[in-house]
């Protein structure tokens, strides 16, 4: 069966109910008219029966034309068709009820009895009644949706919400320590929320394990990485031959890249775990940039580049110096690998926020990828054939939130990848930058 999508539940409910209401009141109101309808017809039915039985007796009978007054009038004509009740309007608005019954006088002759009854009274009294019938419908519908209105609202959409601000509150920090109680909920949401809570103690078990398993791999990796690293630097200090200096220069590089891994596993465990040690503080901008630059640079040769520090300093940011900078590490070393060009570290402030520009001229991120490569183990197109773990982005982006900042990926001018690392101004430049505004 094909599930069909709902804008609101509550407005569904509503207007059912509503919709409900109104069906209702429309029965009534045929049964009403059906009713009205039957009892007049019944009536002049019993008349008619009582004039045949007194005319058939031999009681005076009617002329050819009116009997009985105006608002009842009789007559015999030759015989013809048999007519059941109905209503007919008459040219002056009002309607009779009117009716052919065959009959036999007391001397044999066959003749047709013609009753018309003025029912105009009796139909006027319906309408009156349908009319008010109608206004309580009216009243019936608006109040029946405001108090709709409030039963679902206090009811249904109110533990709705406060649901949501609970889900919404959950974080791989507190999962499984604030689980919903089933007792404050609704019935038709305590499944629900047993379900959640369930949810809640798998995915913090889960995450126990990664930030577990990370940790553990981290830790009995390190020694022996260490060790490698070490007699890759012994075997670099004796006279090697050419082929065995490139090998020893291949474990130095690998079992660098391989303690680097470990690095970003752990940070990422401990952000996740928000274990991350951070100290965040006002920071000058340049000073950082020129610090990842001496620091780069013997790996970089004359490809990166930093522009002369300005003749008025640039405002400070808040950041955390040891993350920021494995922050620019990771930029940077993306930058190298992925251009064969010229790397720019560059700063700038941008209204009430401090940006910090790694700007390569290498390929680019296309723009339907830059949300992929910033999740743990994805790259994008424009890495294939280059070494990567696919996690230094997300460590980055990753550490910037902590840091109450953001990574944002454009185009360069020109070409190329400007990943940019957004700060935010430390409190004294926010209030100079407001004065000046």
């Amino acid at each position: 069966m094909k599930l069909r999508w709902l804008y609101s539940l509550q407005v569904w409910l509503q207007s059912t109910s509503v919709l409900s209401v109104i069906v209702g009141y429309t029965v009534l109101l045929v049964i009403h008219g059906a009713l009205a309808d039957h009892q007049r017809k019944h009536g002049h039915q019993q008349l008619v029966a009582a004039l045949t039985q007194r005319i058939e007796k031999g009681s005076p009978q009617p002329s050819s034309v009116a009997w009985f007054g105006s608002d009842l009038q009789a007559s015999l004509t030759p015989p013809g068709p048999i007519q059941l009740p109905h209503v007919q309007a008459g040219a002056s608005g009002q309607h009779w009820l009117l009716s052919r019954t065959r009959l036999t006088l007391p001397d044999g002759e066959v003749r047709t009895l013609k009753v018309r009854q003025n029912v105009s009274a009796s139909i006027k009294q319906q309408r009156f009644g349908e009319f008010l019938l109608v206004a309580a419908v009216s009243v019936s519908i608006l109040f029946t949706s405001l108090m709709l209105r409030l039963v679902l609202r206090r009811g249904f959409v109110q533990p709705l919400r406060g649901l949501h601000q609970q889900l919404q509150a959950l974080d791989t920090t507190n999962l499984g320590a604030n689980l919903v109680d089933p007792v404050f909920q609704p019935r038709e949401l305590r499944s629900i929320a047993q379900a959640i809570n369930s949810l809640q103690l798998r995915l913090a078990e889960a995450w126990e394990r990664e930030r577990a398993f990370a940790n553990a791999v981290s830790h009995e990796l390190r020694t022996p990485i260490t060790v490698i690293f070490g007699h890759s630097q012994r075997l670099r200090r004796q006279n090697l031959s050419p082929a065995a200096e490139r090998s020893a220069a291949s474990i130095r590089l690998e079992a660098k890249r391989m303690d680097q891994l470990l690095k970003v596993l752990r940070d990422l465990a401990r952000s996740d775990s928000a274990r991350l040690d951070l100290q965040l503080m006002p920071v000058d901008p340049d000073q950082q940039l020129l610090l990842a630059y001496e620091r780069v640079l013997p790996m970089a040769t004359d490809r990166l580049l930093i522009p002369q520090p300005a003749n008025e300093p640039h405002p400070k940011m808040i950041a955390d110096r040891v993350r920021l900078q494995e922050c620019l590490d990771v930029l940077v070393e993306n930058a190298l690998l992925y251009s064969q060009g010229a790397v720019q570290m560059t700063s700038e402030q941008v209204g009430d926020q401090m940006v910090l520009h790694v700007i390569d001229q290498g390929p680019g991120i296309p723009v339907d990828e830059r949300d992929l490569v910033l999740r743990r183990f994805k790259r994008g197109s424009t890495a294939v054939g280059t070494q990567g773990s696919g996690i230094g982005l997300a460590l980055a982006d990753q550490l910037m939130h902590a840091m109450q900042g953001d990574l944002l990926i454009a185009d360069a001018d020109g070409g190329g990848a400007d990943l940019q690392l957004r700060f935010k101004l430390a409190p004294d430049q926010s209030l100079l930058l407001e004065g000046e505004q």
